[in-house]
């Protein structure tokens, strides 16, 4: 229940081994009971973080001025740049930001790493800025994120390579 004691847009009835769950009074799905609680609250804080970011985009298109009939072109652009990158030297440099975070490395030290690898901090610089890189640098790359030839180019051109052979 919300603090006006309406009903949440989400809920569950937890009796049972696998409880009905709910959306807005429509029964939508059974879940396990174990799972059930934590499912209603992911998605009860979703609704609110939906509506949070609507609010958020109609009071920018006031301030600015603009018309706010675009809050859903808006929403629309702000989770696209939000998104984890799947594919493209944008994914690349994810990969290479999380390679350094499990090598417990900072920015120095990393840069340092790549080099002995044959990644120069220049190049380095150039895939975290987003820029396409030579095929001169796969090999290196596989090394340093510890991912065979054939991954990287799937993450690199957002293709399964499997289907070029």
């Amino acid at each position: 229940m919300s603090l006006r004691n309406e009903p949440l847009d989400w809920q569950a009835n937890t009796q049972d081994n696998y409880v009905p769950i709910y959306h807005k009074g429509n029964l939508v799905g059974f879940f396990k009971q174990e799972y059930a609680n934590e499912v209603i609250q992911f998605l009860n804080e979703d609704e609110v973080l939906k509506k949070a970011l609507k609010r958020a985009c109609a009071d920018l298109l006031k301030v600015t001025g603009k018309d706010i009939n675009l809050v859903s072109s808006l929403i629309k652009k702000y989770i696209q740049v939000s998104e984890r990158p799947k594919h493209g030297t944008k994914a690349i440099a994810l990969l290479l930001k999380e390679r350094q975070a499990e090598l417990d490395l900072n920015d120095s030290e990393f840069t340092k790493f790549c080099d002995t690898f044959k990644i120069s901090p220049a190049e380095l610089n150039s895939i975290y800025a987003g820029e396409a890189f030579d095929d001169k640098l796969l090999l290196p790359l596989t090394r340093v994120l510890g991912v065979t030839k054939e991954r990287l180019l799937e993450v690199r051109d957002g293709l399964s390579t499997q289907n070029n052979t």
